[in-house]
């Protein structure tokens, strides 16, 4: 089968997923042509047998996708003509270029609604002009996506492929009508995502950010408030009363907006975790697998979610997970067999919640579990094959 694959980027989870995918096909026979607005990455080279270059847009969501296809659907309906590709495969709100081809199948992946975070942002400790941005940002590109999946998915070649079921049900109940939709859990890379023994992973990590790590290792990867990272810094002060101080949270990435990361800062400060809780700002993603095993349990605690990398990810390294009961959450605590580390948010301020899972985990999951459960960015690309063949026919 020939794909088209139109990808916006190769850089962050949708980035990660676009870029695994396209190995994934080439690997289980397809011939992939490659359209983005970017280059390639060199270890894609040998995956793809021909690279379009896009223009790429400016203009920040909601804006992206609309000057995205004023920019390129000339040049991408001339490709399809010369290509005479059997599907097209694209992400999230790219699926606009449905408008202008009609005569291939279109398959978009849709990687998060922002459904969740809509109810919750109002109350996000981001102040002043920022929180102004925020929420006009998010709340903007809700709706905008919103109904244009819905007056997309009217068209007979157009389908969804939401990244977990909580995704797909968020996609139905915004008006896409469900037979449109399909859910496929995202997969991890398990020839990067492999546990590391955690005494020599620790021994790295205090070396590496020049650190002395206490006790338990928690972990947080990519914070932000839509993350819930001031909850879990709260959640963090209540551990350590009971616990005792012999633990570390790391977190791992951006903390966001200015005003956020100064509440955080505070946060941590007047919570007395200043030797608790360690900010290592960005980390390469080749080191995240080192970064994973170092911890005792990871924590996600995002108030909204798609299919989350970083839960799958941490379970393939062997750190158990806490998370909300977002996006693909809870499939893959389930697939793991650890469901019961997963956290419903009935309230804003889940802190209490989400402490007593966390001593909860580090009591009793000290051993296995089914990491292995976690499905592959092979099994996620089969799985889609599956579901291309049936556009094409």
């Amino acid at each position: 089968m020939k794909v088209l694959h139109i990808a916006p980027f190769f850089h962050g989870g949708v980035g990660i997923v676009a870029l695994n995918l396209t190995k994934e096909f080439a690997k289980i026979g397809h011939e992939v042509i490659l359209e983005a607005p970017i280059s390639p990455p060199h270890e894609l080279k040998d995956y793809i047998t021909r690279y379009y270059a896009l223009r790429k847009p400016t203009l920040p969501d909601p804006f992206y996708a609309i000057q995205f296809y004023v920019y390129n659907n000339e040049a991408i309906k001339d490709i399809v003509r010369q290509e005479k590709p059997d599907v097209i495969l694209t992400h999230g709100p790219l699926v606009i270029i449905a408008k202008a081809v009609h005569e291939v199948p279109i398959v978009s992946v849709i990687h998060g609604t922002y459904a969740n975070e809509v109810r919750w942002m109002w109350y996000h400790p981001v102040f002043g002009l920022e929180r102004i941005r925020y929420i006009t940002s998010i709340y903007t590109t809700y709706r905008f996506d919103m109904a244009l999946y819905r007056y997309i998915t009217r068209l007979g070649n157009v389908h969804l492929l939401a990244v977990s079921k909580n995704t797909r049900k968020e996609l139905i109940n915004a008006g896409v009508p469900p037979s449109k939709v399909y859910a496929v859990l995202n997969g991890v890379d398990k020839e990067l995502f492999k546990p590391i023994k955690r005494e020599d992973a620790r021994s790295l990590v205090e070396r590496l950010f020049n650190m002395k790590l206490r006790g338990k290792v928690l972990l947080h990867v990519n914070p932000g408030p839509l993350k819930g990272t001031h909850i879990l810094v709260k959640a963090v002060a209540i551990v350590k009363k009971a616990y005792g101080d012999d633990l570390t949270l790391l977190i791992v990435g951006k903390l966001g907006p200015k005003s956020y990361r100064e509440y955080v800062e505070e946060l941590v400060r007047s919570l007395g975790l200043v030797d608790n809780v360690k900010m290592l700002g960005y980390v390469e993603y080749q080191r995240l697998p080192m970064v994973y095993s170092s911890a005792n349990l990871t924590i996600v605690p995002s108030y909204s979610e798609g299919g989350p990398l970083i839960t799958p990810e941490s379970l393939a390294c062997g750190a158990p997970v806490v998370a909300t009961d977002v996006g693909g959450n809870p499939e893959y605590l389930a697939l793991a067999g650890i469901d019961d580390l997963l956290v419903r948010i009935s309230n804003y301020d889940f802190s209490s919640d989400l402490a007593r899972k966390i001593l909860h985990a580090l009591e009793k999951y000290t051993a296995q579990y089914q990491f292995n459960a976690i499905p592959s960015f092979n099994e996620m690309a089969t799985q889609i094959h599956s579901l291309l063949k049936k556009q094409t026919i």
